[in-house]
């Protein structure tokens, strides 16, 4: 009887240690997701910058070889 009890605590304990874990490792997920999504973010704005710089030149390039 002493043993079944014994190896009831033992599983809950190895439950509870597997809880755990599972949570931290769903946090440090969702936390790199929102890293990749605000370095993402920064990314896109930037190449919109850089396209819209690029479109700028070919339309002063193209207004200049029809004069």
């Amino acid at each position: 009887m002493i043993r079944k009890v014994k190896l009831k605590d033992d599983s809950k304990k190895e439950k509870t240690g597997q809880l755990k874990e599972l949570a931290s490792l769903k946090k440090l997920l969702s936390d790199y997701k929102v890293e990749r999504k605000a370095e993402w973010k920064s990314f896109k704005g930037k190449m919109k910058d850089s396209i819209g710089k690029i479109e700028r030149s070919m339309n002063k390039i193209a207004a200049a070889s029809k004069k």
